[in-house]
């Protein structure tokens, strides 16, 4: 349940991270499945090579990459699909403005001055909920 609440506050820009760190998971056990399936059609012409156990290790070892490359594509096509609703919700202008950083800045150096979140609401000119939203995430 975190992890719906957190993605819910994350960016755009901090969604489409996301989705490039499970592309880069997928394509690295893309590459060590493709590796194991060449040193298993090696061991397997040349049966002498290794033990049946080692054998059967390796098989073992190349079904559960199989198993991880499927969870990792699930996750990368849900990734994917929740920044897709998010675009299209914030290309309606649906949901708070991101804030600057400028004004983040600025905000978070009002507070270790020690404003209070009324004043710097006042002081900044924006809404009670984007200071509180800005002070929070910091925390």
């Amino acid at each position: 349940m975190n992890g719906g609440i957190l993605m819910a506050n994350m960016t755009i820009e901090e969604l489409q991270e996301q989705v490039n760190l499970y592309k880069e998971k997928i394509e690295l056990v893309i590459k060590d499945n493709a590796r194991l399936c060449m040193e298993i059609e090696e061991i397997k012409a040349d049966k002498s090579a290794v033990s049946a156990k080692e054998y059967y290790i390796l098989l073992s070892n190349l079904k559960s990459l199989k198993l991880e490359l499927e969870e990792y594509k699930n996750l990368y096509f849900r990734e994917k699909q929740r920044v897709r609703v998010h675009q299209i919700k914030n290309s309606r202008n649906v949901g708070r403005k991101p804030v600057s950083d400028e004004l983040r800045n600025k905000a978070l150096n009002l507070k270790e001055q020690g404003l209070n979140i009324r004043s710097i609401a006042k002081e900044l000119n924006i809404a009670l909920g984007t200071v509180h939203k800005i002070i929070n995430e910091q925390k």
